[in-house]
């Protein structure tokens, strides 16, 4: 947290040197010393922030029975079986993050006819919203604090109640717009699409499941600040107003007032996201100045008044992505006097680069070009087609018919070559990039800031890609199993297994429409260490927990080739699944022990299965990596009879870390099996709270026995060891939500 009291510490301080430049201008001691104070305050003020945020918090599971949650109609989304919803937690002086898992089609139903606001009378438990368990995955914590929201009710049971009283009198006028922009959302998924989800998306922005296909492949472009709603929403609305005003002979002044009433209403309507509110915000403050002010606010004075009411409401919106390009674009655009469309978007898309590739690890070089190319078209094409064809029905179906052009045209584009893997830079490098941007708005020697901007990204992009130590990582992927063995300069980059989620007797309307943890969990992690190929792609057997997410994670990594123990090949949910990826049927090889025996290059070994077999846990694939010394085995979910097995074909065989078969069972980890070994480290991959128990106590008490120290991934999130070519290793856990010890370190 010191590092976000930093950052306010600083925003605060520029800004207030910008509202004070024309109060004072020569006092420059004057306005320091007021600035410093101003900083100290805001230090201050994000201490108590945070202080109040941990008082709301729960630090451990509570039960809690009949609680009365107030619910505005558009705040849920149902996926599926699920419900999700943000609501006020009455009583509790709080807002909360509610999931709810309906019990039949029926329950469904009648909450999708739900268009009033009402009150949820629930039964279940309230738990902190945790952090990720895994590095660079996505904090969804943080993202839910940016609402103001730390804590989350899993309902088991729910009762939907009528708002009464004095409740529906305080939330009236609200709640009225609320229901009002539900209604628009359901009528705009009864219209033609895509024309309704455009619609959505553009005007109020909601995003329909359906539509998320579509939003990927605009998010893949890097055009997405498009279509959410931001400031040239608001400038088409003020600017319509104004249109329609002057066409009735309203005077300015009486327009300025309509606009001041209007501006908050469709604050509420469009959603209330960060990018339209500080767009809203920034036209009324305007407005309001030139109305009722002497000296009107300028363009930089809005900006940064509206930049310190967002640090003061919600101060942990100001590390999401949405909000870093939503000011920082608006203060390139009130910056910059070109007028040239092409000058404006190269500036534009330098400052953006350093943020998109912080936060998303990758970078599309079309997305320059096309924001440059679309720019005028979502102007004069895109914006008018969506209003035309919601508010003219005759021209529905035209305007229709060329939003499915344009569809095409985005998943064409997204599908050209061009998406660069370049990973999570150190944030030191951001700054230098950032900062030579700011540069290049004021220097003449643009040359040399062009050269140094080169040779800053080369370097990073080296440090990223040619690693120098050797890593084996076991991901927290829930009640699943996957590990990553990379070693030094990427020169090898192995997977084995990916998870997967199991699912029993799912029906069709319970089917919820997600991305995979296989997505993001590995794929985030692999491209934040620049990584886009897999040299090999190990699932040791059948089951889902083990192989689910391989289809997904290959269709965003290319897999050279994909190793199955004999005899999975002939199964139908592997040539399902086959089917479904991008990998080539021609790269899967179906091996047993007498393959690839680990020696030269191949770090690997495969000492399991003797023979052809059926894929099940009995026919596991059992792996030993060695390299400076160190062993590393990998045993699926093999049983303890084929344990005792393999020892007795390798009588030699030891390990200094052993990931324990079927995630802890008692049917694996045989304690001859773990004498024999002797390793000096066991890795457990179990999800929480998990239907199996895993992992048994039988199992911990024999490498207790053993004198074999343990980790869970259940507890300890994602568990990386490094190696170094001295032979020493270390251990890295990465559960915040934990309280041990957050790194280890071991030496041999």
């Amino acid at each position: 947290m010191t590092f976000a009291f930093f950052a306010h510490s600083i925003l605060w301080f520029l800004l207030l040197l910008l509202l004070q430049y024309r109060i004072w201008k020569t006092k420059v001691t004057k306005m320091f010393l007021f600035s410093l104070i101003i900083c100290l305050t805001s230090f201050c003020y994000l201490n108590l922030w945070q202080q109040k945020i941990q008082q709301q918090t729960e630090k451990e599971q509570i039960s809690v029975v009949n609680s009365k949650l107030f619910v505005e109609p558009d705040e849920f989304t149902i996926n599926g079986d699920l419900l999700r919803f943000s609501a006020r937690w009455l009583g509790q002086n709080q807002d909360i993050l509610v999931y709810y898992r309906f019990h039949s089609k029926k329950e469904k139903e009648e909450f999708e006819k739900i268009q009033v606001p009402f009150v949820a009378e629930t039964t279940g438990n309230v738990d902190s919203i945790k952090e990720p368990t895994n590095e660079n995955e996505f904090d969804f914590r943080r993202f839910m604090l940016t609402k103001n929201i730390s804590n989350e009710l899993q309902a088991k049971k729910m009762t939907v109640l009528p708002v009464l009283g004095n409740v529906g009198i305080k939330y009236g006028f609200s709640s009225y717009l609320h229901v009002l922009r539900k209604k628009m959302i359901d009528h705009l998924e009864k219209i033609s699409q895509p024309l309704g989800w455009f619609t959505q998306v553009l005007l109020i922005g909601y995003q329909s499941e359906s539509f998320q296909e579509s939003m990927d492949q605009i998010n893949k472009l890097g055009l997405l600040y498009l279509f959410t709603l931001s400031g040239m929403h608001v400038y088409y609305l003020v600017n319509l107003i104004r249109y329609l005003t002057r066409k009735m002979r309203v005077t300015q002044e009486n327009t300025d007032i309509l606009l001041l009433l209007i501006l908050p209403i469709y604050g509420i309507i469009g959603g209330g996201s960060l990018g339209l509110l500080r767009s809203l915000l920034m036209s009324w403050l305007h407005i309001f100045s030139r109305r009722f002010s002497s000296v009107p606010l300028t363009g930089i004075e809005t900006w940064s008044l509206v930049l310190l009411l967002n640090l003061i409401v919600t101060p942990a919106a100001i590390f999401s992505l949405g909000a870093q390009l939503s000011y920082l674009l608006t203060l390139i655009l009130l910056l910059d006097h070109h007028k040239n469309q092409f000058i404006v978007g190269l500036k534009m898309g330098g400052f953006t680069i350093p943020l998109v590739l912080w936060h998303t690890y990758t970078w599309n070089i079309w997305t320059i070009p096309l924001s440059i190319m679309i720019g005028p078209i979502f102007d004069w094409f895109i914006f008018p087609v969506v209003i035309i064809g919601t508010f003219f029905s005759p021209l529905r179906g035209v305007c229709n018919q060329a939003l499915i052009v344009l569809q095409w045209f985005f998943g064409w584009s997204s599908d050209l070559p061009g998406t660069i893997i370049f990973g999570k830079p150190p944030v030191l490098f951001v700054f230098i990039w950032l900062t030579l941007m700011l540069f290049y708005q004021i220097t003449e020697q643009k040359i040399k800031l062009t050269v140094c901007l080169i040779l800053s990204y080369t370097i990073a992009f080296c440090v990223i890609h040619f690693p120098i130590e050797n890593e084996v990582t076991y991901f927290d992927i829930g009640q699943g199993d996957c590990s990553l063995i990379k070693t030094r300069f990427n020169k090898q980059i192995y997977l084995i297994d990916t998870g997967g989620k199991l699912t029993f007797n799912t029906e069709k309307w319970q089917i919820r429409n997600s991305r995979t943890n296989g997505e993001t969990v590995v794929v985030n992690y692999l491209h934040s260490k620049g990584i886009s190929r897999i040299d090999r792609l190990y699932l040791t057997h059948q089951d889902t927990d083990h192989v689910g997410n391989f289809p997904s994670i290959s269709k965003n990594i290319t897999v050279k080739q994909l190793m199955i123990p004999a005899g999975m090949e002939k199964l139908a949910s592997f040539q399902r699944r086959l089917l479904i990826s991008n990998v080539d049927p021609h790269v899967v090889k179906a091996v047993t022990d007498q393959a690839y025996p680990g020696k030269g290059l191949d770090l690997i070994q495969i000492l399991h299965p003797f023979q052809s077999g059926a894929g099940k846990n009995e026919d596991s694939l059992v792996l030993l990596y060695q390299l400076y010394g160190k062993k590393f085995l990998f045993t699926g979910d093999l049983d303890q009879k084929n344990e005792l097995k393999v020892i007795q074909k390798y009588p030699s065989l030891t390990a200094d870390v052993m990931k324990t078969g079927h995630h802890g069972s008692k049917t694996a980890s045989a304690p001859d099996f773990i004498e024999h070994l002797k390793p000096k480290l066991a890795i457990i991959s179990a999800g929480r709270n998990n239907r199996y128990g895993h992992p048994d106590q039988e199992t911990l008490l024999t490498l207790q026995k053993s004198a074999v120290p343990y980790l869970v991934t259940a507890k300890s999130g994602m568990i990386k060891i490094r190696t170094t070519f001295k032979g020493n290793f270390s251990v890295q856990t990465f559960n915040n939500n934990n309280n041990e010890e957050k790194k280890v370190k071991h030496a041999s």
